[in-house]
């Protein structure tokens, strides 16, 4: 499920240089967590719009995403969790890669489709310098698992934007999962204006 990544000292000190990406023109306002001022095809990371989405101890960043720049195949996520934060657990109809940046997680996969629910997850435990893989459908939980240190994933998804399917618990039938869908940053970039009340229970 995980395995070592040579190269990615080198790629982790290129990613705070810059990251090329296709920028859309128009369809935020300026007040939007989604503006898109800049639209050279490369520019730096760090001036990415970033958010926690009403998720104490979570920050994400779309690096490429489909509603802000257009992507159709891919879209890419930079996300950083505090100690003991986690996601929800859910599943999507499409595949994801993470790659763990920095810190250490705790990946809970339930990858069992026979059954009505998800399950008892198997668990796996990832550190900084390797990568893990979801499979299409397959209900899953990460977590922080470390007391003091944050837990940094870069993350991609195939077949954009993602719709995902929410659970109260390993043990909630499919058909009561939640969907969400435009999911939080893409509901997010269609709004006219930063909702700062915006909550991770807005289901």
């Amino acid at each position: 499920m995980t395995r070592s990544l040579t190269w990615l000292p080198y790629f982790l000190a290129r990613l705070e240089v810059t990251v090329t990406v296709l920028l859309c023109v128009g369809g935020a306002s300026a007040a939007s967590v989604c503006s898109a001022k800049d639209v050279s095809r490369v520019r730096k990371l760090s001036d990415s719009p970033q958010h926690s989405y009403g998720r104490e101890g979570f920050v994400h960043v779309t690096v490429a995403g489909a509603v802000l720049h257009g992507m159709t195949e891919v879209e890419v996520w930079l996300q950083t969790f505090a100690p003991s934060s986690q996601t929800p657990i859910h599943r999507h109809l499409c595949e994801e890669v993470f790659v763990v940046m920095k810190g250490n997680g705790t990946l809970l996969l339930a990858s069992d489709s026979e059954k009505h629910y998800p399950g008892k997850p198997e668990q796996f435990a990832v550190v900084a310098n390797s990568t893990f893989t979801i499979p299409m459908n397959a209900a899953h939980q990460v977590w922080n698992s470390h007391p003091e240190e944050d837990l940094q994933l870069l993350v991609i998804i195939s077949r954009p934007p993602i719709k995902a399917f929410i659970y109260d618990d390993w043990f909630t039938p499919h058909t009561s999962a939640r969907l969400k869908f435009p999911y939080f940053w893409d509901a997010e970039c269609l709004k006219t204006d930063l909702n700062d009340t915006y909550t991770f229970d807005e289901l």
